[in-house]
């Protein structure tokens, strides 16, 4: 199938709504495969970016203002996919930035947005200096009551914990949601959650849906797992037996025990819950023929349920590390009336696929544009992409943003083989749902 390529105007359709607005943030490096970042809070939109010197920059406005502040931090690019930057707010109203690591020591920055001084406040440890030196996939994560939570991998691939800490407002410090990591690696392995969890879910619970990787080769994935928690403490499997602290690889919180080479990859185990709040898993693996498949995985009565929800013909066989280039990727699990709904891209075509509440495919059709997993390829290599801004908390705005941009596939974290634009325009969209609809 051919791809067209991503176009945007201000007056073209946009799903159910029109483009209102498109404005340039600045120049992104391109050369890698970084994600900018874009997130909302209260009446402020705040971006987070290379810029074409490769230096990470803070952008922030007003939501739909046209004058964008823009803040220089001393970090720098490198060739590394995996160093992206996340922001959060906490209840104050600082903004924490981190970033820039992939088994490295601790990238960490809180900001008064308000000041009219820029004066980074550089945390140089979130609890122990000599323990931090090899920090990876930085996520912040806003809890019911308004605190922020971070989390991160502490070690490296294939031999790591997923640690999370909690911002205490009133001391300005972090601490530890719990005694040691949520989930221990025991130096043998490491835990690859959902890149959102833990998720709030609907019924007021944390959960966390993870997979275990034995070694820095992605064919060495294996085994969906999954826990709940009310206060990221105490955690349980899915049939409420209590779990011991920290997390480990054990029976009880295994939902599909997928062996290595089996298909089972991270970034692709993606956690939702049915209209019942019931939590499922979707991932893929690959069946008896060797193609890959989109699997689900429901907790009823007494065990997991798993079921196969596609019959593809599609073989996608993975190895090896590095930042890959996923053919397969399986977006965030969208609860509806009628079951469920997710987007899901094989190459370059992005279908939505919709469940009923018995998981029995209802219907396939193509993505709406705006989606995080659309993407067309120029003449010049690069790669265009166009993903939706994260929300802290609602608005009182009818308007969805969406930040776009392009850079090159992900390159296993090496240098391009060919020549290619060094940075590219970053641009916010707004859109606004057109009258009569």
């Amino acid at each position: 199938m051919t791809v067209p390529r991503i176009s945007y105007g201000v007056g073209q359709p946009w799903g159910n709504a029109v483009i209102s607005s498109i404005d340039v943030v600045g120049a992104a490096v391109s050369d890698v495969a970084i994600p900018p970042t874009l997130l909302q809070y209260r009446n402020s939109q705040v971006v987070a970016y290379y810029d074409a010197e490769r230096t990470l920059t803070i952008a922030d406005r007003n939501i739909g203002g046209l004058v964008w502040n823009y803040r220089k931090l001393d970090s720098s690019a490198k060739r590394d996919s995996h160093n992206y930057v996340d922001l959060g707010f906490d209840r104050s109203g600082q903004l924490h930035v981190a970033g820039n690591m992939h088994a490295s020591p601790l990238q960490y920055w809180i900001i008064d947005l308000s000041s009219e001084e820029f004066r980074p406040a550089k945390v140089n440890a979130l609890l122990d200096p000599q323990a931090e030196l090899k920090i990876t996939y930085p996520r912040f994560i806003r809890s019911s009551d308004g605190s922020i939570v971070f989390t991160y991998r502490n070690g490296s691939s294939g031999d790591g914990d997923f640690v999370a800490v909690i911002w205490d407002d009133s001391e300005q410090r972090h601490k530890l949601v719990s005694d040691g990591p949520l989930i221990d690696g025991g130096g043998k392995r490491n835990a690859y959650p959902d890149s959102n969890a833990p998720i709030l879910g609907p019924d007021g619970l944390w959960h966390l849906l993870w997979v275990w990787r034995d070694s820095p080769d992605a064919e060495s994935t294996h085994s969906i797992n999954y826990a709940c928690s009310q206060d990221l403490v105490a955690w349980r499997s899915g049939d409420g037996r209590p779990l011991n602290r920290p997390i480990a690889l054990n029976e009880q919180s295994i939902v599909d025990p997928v062996p290595p080479r089996h298909g089972l990859i991270n970034i692709n185990v993606r956690l939702g819950f049915m209209p019942d709040h019931r939590p499922i898993a979707l991932y893929h693996k690959r069946d008896a023929s060797g193609s890959q498949q989109l699997w689900s995985a429901v907790f009823e009565d007494s065990s997991w349920v798993i079921r196969q929800l596609t019959n593809w013909n599609f073989a996608w066989n993975f190895q090896g590390q590095g930042s890959l280039d996923f053919k397969i990727e399986i977006g965030v699990p969208y609860t509806t009336t009628r079951g469920l709904s997710v987007d899901v891209r094989l190459n370059e075509e992005v279908q939505t696929y919709s469940f009923d509440t018995d998981l029995t495919l209802v219907s396939t059709e193509v993505a709406a544009p705006g989606g995080p997993l659309s993407r067309s390829t120029r003449s010049d290599g690069l790669i265009e992409r166009c993903e939706a801004a994260r929300g802290w908390r609602p608005e009182d705005d009818s308007r969805e943003w969406f930040i776009s941009y392009a850079t090159v596939p992900d390159q296993r974290d090496h240098r391009p083989k060919s020549n290619v634009p060094t940075y590219h325009p970053l641009s916010i969209i707004g859109t606004s749902v057109a009258q009569g609809t």
